[in-house]
């Protein structure tokens, strides 16, 4: 094990940083949050880590290294050539040329889950998105991202610097102050997420987690129509259990675990119309006659389920279109199947 500590962490944790052999091919995995090393996670771990190439895996995060690196090495020891992580956490380290050489030998790039606002503050402007962006459009290796990691992977992207807007905050005032962090297109570009807005843990509910985020992740694209004066914005989020899988054309398929709840991808799209109130103060009204935004709705499978176009946002299978809408704020808020 090989280890070197400053402002940054790095831990490489199985193999050898292997410089020439890798041929990658491109890909995008987009992870919900939560499912935790079930049948789902580890279909798709397989479909990410298979295009690497058994070339060099790294784990990208802040706030100190996991064990996530540690976790492939036991389990998909065979997919790679090496595993390490790599924790920036200043924007001085984010410049650092060691921690560029680190990023930069990547085959397989995994931004972890943890605070997508400590991600924007340490790495945005930085050689480190220069890197992460050599990776994915020169280099084109895969890239994946979990919870903050995906957040960070749209072209328009929340991260919030104080608590995460809830669904009934932003669709009761769409500028509530938690709002107020939402960016476009000037950190990571990835192939076919341009134009397109992310959230995860959609269906999240626990003691800390009083609403699901499907309004949320409503009132954000709202936003997005709003402060940009376009239509031609997406969304995409996912359930805990979810994880999109984008191949280097642009098709999008899911997997999960295969139960009943909690696997679940859906792909938004505006249908025509903007909203008719985004006001401060005021509920969202967003309604088109019941028919404010198409979302495609794909159950994940361990053998991946569906399949979705983002060339074009309308070619899909193995899914159903519903319409999300509001008539006024969280209380007139609804997903409705298309019949």
């Amino acid at each position: 094990m090989f280890m070197v500590r400053r402002d940054f962490d790095y831990i490489r944790e199985c193999g050898k940083v292997n410089s020439t052999s890798a041929k990658p091919v491109p890909g995008i995995l987009l992870i919900g949050g939560a499912e935790g090393k079930k049948s789902g996670e580890d279909a798709a771990t397989q479909w990410f880590l298979k295009r690497a190439n058994r070339g060099n895996f790294l784990v990208l995060r802040s706030g100190g290294v996991g064990r996530h690196a540690d976790w492939i090495c036991d389990h998909y020891r065979d997919f790679i050539s090496s595993a390490a992580e790599l924790s920036i956490d200043s924007r001085e380290a984010a410049d650092d040329p060691e921690v560029i050489e680190y990023i930069r030998q990547a085959d397989a790039l995994f931004i972890a889950g943890g605070d997508q606002n400590a991600y924007e503050d340490y790495w945005e402007g930085t050689a480190v998105e220069d890197a992460i962006n050599y990776l994915i459009n020169e280099k084109k290796i895969p890239i994946a991202g979990t919870s903050a990691g995906m957040a960070i992977l749209g072209d328009y992207y929340y991260v919030p610097s104080h608590q995460g807007v809830h669904s009934s905050e932003i669709l009761n005032d769409p500028f509530h102050h938690n709002t107020k962090d939402i960016y476009h297109s000037d950190f990571i570009k990835v192939p076919f997420l341009k134009n397109v807005i992310t959230d995860t843990h959609l269906d999240r509910i626990d003691k800390n987690h009083q609403e699901t985020r499907y309004g949320r992740l409503f009132g954000l694209l709202a936003r997005v129509v709003h402060d940009s004066n376009r239509l031609s914005a997406f969304a995409i989020g996912l359930e805990e259990g979810a994880f999109v899988a984008i191949d280097e054309k642009g098709i999008a398929k899911v997997f999960g675990n295969g139960a009943d709840k909690g696997q679940d991808a859906y792909f938004l799209q505006i249908n025509g119309a903007e909203p008719e109130q985004v006001k401060r103060d005021l509920p969202v009204i967003w309604n088109n006659n019941g028919q404010a935004v198409k979302a495609y709705k794909i159950a994940g499978t361990p053998e991946g389920s569906g399949k979705f176009d983002l060339n074009n946002w309308s070619n899909a299978s193995g899914g159903s279109w519903e319409y999300w809408f509001t008539t006024g704020g969280y209380a007139g808020f609804k997903r409705n199947p298309i019949k």
